[in-house]
């Protein structure tokens, strides 16, 4: 696996923090999160837990006049969802989908902390 393709395992807070700092950018960041299998009735694999995350959502982006987070699951069979309504560390309530980890490829991650970096030596 190339340094490319690595996975870097993070919070939630922390992959907002990098979709934040990448919006603020002009830039898009994709992230990945699963949800735990303990979220639902019934069993599902992996990867139909698993959403493909664009930091191309009004969730990430300041100064928008709503507030949305649209992925779809790794397996194709939820293509377009309205995550942030299920997701309990949004909107979706002490009910909603639990996150049991998020990743974000090694070169947007690395990508993500020089935009940080840059950002703080400027409030200096």
């Amino acid at each position: 696996m190339s340094k490319a393709q690595k996975q870097i395992s993070m919070t939630y807070q922390k992959m907002r923090e990098y979709f934040q700092a990448a919006e603020r950018h002009n830039q898009h960041f994709t992230g990945y999160i699963v949800f735990s299998q303990d979220s639902f009735e019934r069993e599902f694999s992996e990867k139909s837990r698993t959403y493909v995350v664009s930091s191309n959502n009004k969730a990430y982006q300041s100064g928008k006049g709503g507030y949305s987070i649209f992925a779809g699951c790794l397996d194709g069979t939820d293509p377009c969802l309205r995550l942030d309504l299920f997701m309990q560390a949004e909107k979706g309530g002490k009910d909603g989908w639990k996150i049991e980890r998020c990743y974000m490829m090694a070169d947007e991650v690395n990508k993500a902390k020089a935009l940080l970096k840059r950002e703080q030596a400027k409030e200096r």
